[in-house]
């Protein structure tokens, strides 16, 4: 039982050195614009929120955010703030790593975070927009939603250990006992 305590103490240490980054995905696609469109175009996106610094990274594959089949080469990628089906004002400019293609990587940071930024992240009104000349308020959009970090699960299931053998001792001695 001491091993098992010492293990979940071990990984539960690991998950408190990163308690500091938080997680994010987005997937891009033209029916979350407001108002939507009827195009091919779609993307996806991983983030990373540094609460420490309040820096939101795109963190996603080698080069970032991926994006294809716009209608026109894309020239803006955007941060914005505002819930589902709203427009919202630009947080930051994120990086095209090609300008002016319609299929493309971008990737980069958006500077400091202000407190009500923080809080629009954490509630989930934030979104990335990528506007090209046939859609200059954005072509595919993809709300940011909160991914449970690998150490959190881990958590989770070493906590559960002790329970289970508790509960199997239970069983075993239940079977002795009249």
């Amino acid at each position: 039982m001491n091993k098992i305590l010492m293990l979940i103490g071990f990984f539960g240490s690991l998950a408190v050195c990163r308690a500091d980054l938080s997680f994010y995905d987005a997937n891009l696609d033209p029916f979350q614009e407001v108002p939507p469109h009827n195009t091919p175009g779609y993307g996806n996106a991983d983030f990373s929120f540094d609460s420490t610094t309040g820096i939101l990274t795109v963190t996603g594959g080698v080069n970032g955010g991926i994006y294809a089949d716009l209608l026109a080469g894309a020239t803006t990628v955007r941060l914005q703030d505002a819930a589902i089906g709203a427009n919202g004002p630009t947080v930051a400019l994120v990086t095209l790593n090609i300008p002016g293609n319609t299929s493309g990587t971008f990737g980069g940071a958006s500077g400091v975070l202000t407190t009500q930024q923080i809080t629009d992240l954490e509630s989930g009104n934030f979104y990335i927009n990528i506007a090209d000349s046939v859609f200059p308020s954005g072509e595919i959009r993809g709300q940011l939603v909160a991914v449970p970090e690998p150490a959190t699960y881990l958590a989770a299931i070493l906590l559960l250990i002790p329970f289970g053998v508790t509960l199997q001792r239970n069983q075993r001695f239940s079977a002795i006992l009249p």
